[in-house]
């Protein structure tokens, strides 16, 4: 078990030119000063240009805010979030808007397809409001449905499509537009298993053929054994990181339940 709860180095602090995302000292807190949660205290990680990785914990640990924080929903506290070579928690409003609309993709639970657009139209909407030349359109929307095998749907409303047809126009919306970042918070967690499977494959699709760098926040072991890499929170700090490496999936699953299975134990006893 040494191995299994070994915590992250330090050297993945140290970041590097290859790294999409730099995550450093960062803590959020919410309420009053008499009052104080700590969501996150003094998390550190990198994340490397391609990477598919994984945040877990168990409910309270931080992983959603956590994800907040990078997305740029919530404020740090402290701390800094570097993207592209830039610190996004020292962004004006404007800024921020504008690297949330350029520069992140963003994967839900239910889709989010816009039910009165075409899967066409629900695709191009994300190039529109990046501003992309209307000219470039068409072709962007046509490659990426093709890749992501959806072009037969451009011209049907969400409701016209199954569910697993609605899963990659999502998808598309998301790649579409070239972000540096995909963020994912819980993809798989309003689908069934048959659901389930296909979404991580799309998502597997974007990352090793795509070259999505991709963030994953989920509670299911198996959806993170699809991942290169698997942060753990607990008490808003990083507990423990598992890398899949030369394992096989089933290998890296059973290794990622050990230490669910101990951090639910923890929970389970109030410790």
């Amino acid at each position: 078990m040494a191995e299994v709860f070994a915590r992250p180095t330090a050297a993945h602090a140290a970041g590097g030119s290859r790294d999409a995302l730099q995550v450093m000292a960062v803590r959020k807190t919410f309420g009053s000063r008499d009052n104080l949660t700590n969501a996150l205290n003094g998390v550190t990680f990198n994340v490397e240009d391609g990477e598919f990785m994984a945040i877990m914990g168990p409910s309270g640990s931080g992983k959603t805010t956590l994800l907040n924080c990078i997305s740029t929903i919530d404020r740090v506290t402290s701390g800094s979030i570097v993207v592209g070579g830039r610190d996004i928690t020292s962004f004006s409003r404007g800024e921020l808007a504008r690297f949330r609309r350029e520069e992140l993709g963003f994967i839900f639970q239910d889709f989010n397809l816009l039910d009165t657009l075409t899967g066409y139209e629900n695709i191009a909407l994300a190039l529109t409001i990046k501003g992309a030349p209307a000219r470039e359109i068409p072709e962007k929307v046509r490659a990426m449905a093709r890749t992501l095998g959806v072009d037969a749907v451009l011209n049907k409303y969400p409701y016209q499509m199954s569910g697993g047809q609605k899963q990659r126009v999502a998808a598309a919306r998301a790649m579409v537009g070239d972000p540096k970042l995909i963020l994912a918070d819980e993809p798989t967690g309003a689908l069934d298993s048959r659901a389930s499977a296909v979404m991580l494959e799309i998502m597997e699709l974007m990352n090793r053929e795509l070259g999505a760098t991709i963030i994953m926040v989920t509670h299911d072991s198996f959806a993170a054994s699809f991942t290169d890499r698997v942060l753990f929170l607990r008490d808003g700090a990083l507990f423990n990181e598992l890398r899949c490496g030369d394992s096989s999936r089933e290998e890296f699953f059973t290794r990622i339940m050990e230490v669910t299975t101990f951090l639910s134990g923890e929970v389970g006893h109030g410790i």
